[in-house]
């Protein structure tokens, strides 16, 4: 039988001195960590160094940065644990150009304001000046622009509240395919139609339809349009039963009627 190693404790104590002597080390590293991080925390929290000192807006397409930062109350300067990112999205949110927002805090001094706005459908002419038509519904009268806007379809002589009301309902339910192929739409009340409607489109066709089920007939326009010729005299009726109206027998016989030779 092999001798068991027989380790006496003068042996034994040096291991354990030495174990104790590291876990003790350990425990006073821990603690001195912990020590000091709460000493940068104190200090961070005194110091000019946990002030905003950037309000960075994100998405903003129509309106300036500044009016999102005004709007938020938060100002630079004031420590950023202080600011009320609650109130700032509500505030915001209060903007009728908004459809949604957040506000961040971005450590160490920056508060971010990330926005959605609502994409502008239309724009309604209004004594000479544009007023635009959001995606909400809403017309914003007050937020004129001065310069003819290329970016959505001109409303023209709705003078009608109530009509221009409903027109802009039936816009918010048409699709991003047939909006975007609009150029100007004219309210042309008729006798028969108090809410006939003339479209020109940006392929070059006319277009003839109805404020009420505008949405509903229009719905159709790409695969209609596919079967019309954009150089073809005539108008493109886009109501219950789509069907596209020459005009070119009209204009000879006008020729005709005035001596004009073809």
């Amino acid at each position: 039988m092999a001798d068991k190693k027989v380790v006496t404790i003068d042996d034994r104590i040096p291991a354990l001195k030495e174990k104790r002597k590291k876990r003790t080390n350990r425990r006073l590293i821990t603690y001195l960590s912990i020590f000091f991080i709460l000493i940068l925390v104190v200090i961070y929290f005194q110091s000019p160094l946990s002030h905003v000192r950037n309000i960075e807006v994100n998405g903003a397409v129509h309106l300036n940065d500044g009016e999102f930062v005004n709007r938020s109350g938060i100002e630079e300067g004031i420590s950023i644990w202080n600011a009320d990112l609650n109130e700032a999205e509500t505030n915001i949110k209060e903007m009728k150009q908004i459809n949604n927002v957040s506000v961040e805090r971005s450590l160490p001094s920056t508060v971010l304001i990330s926005v959605n706005e609502y994409k502008r459908l239309a724009y309604v002419e209004i004594n000479n000046s544009y007023s635009p038509v959001l995606q909400s519904g809403t017309i914003l009268r007050n937020d004129t622009e001065q310069e003819l806007p290329a970016d959505a379809p001109i409303l023209r002589n709705f003078n009608d509240e109530d009509k221009l009301e409903v027109f802009t309902e039936e816009l918010t339910q048409l699709g991003e395919g047939v909006l975007n192929r609009i150029s100007e739409v004219v309210h042309t009340p008729k006798e028969d139609d108090n809410n006939a409607l003339r479209l020109y489109m940006n392929d070059g066709i006319e277009v003839a339809s109805t404020i009420n089920n505008f949405a509903s007939y229009m719905s159709s326009y790409p695969s209609v349009a596919r079967e019309v010729d954009a150089d073809a005299a005539g108008v493109l009726h886009m109501k219950m039963s789509p069907y596209f109206e020459s005009t070119a027998d009209e204009t000879t016989e006008e020729k005709e009627e005035n001596g004009e030779e073809e």
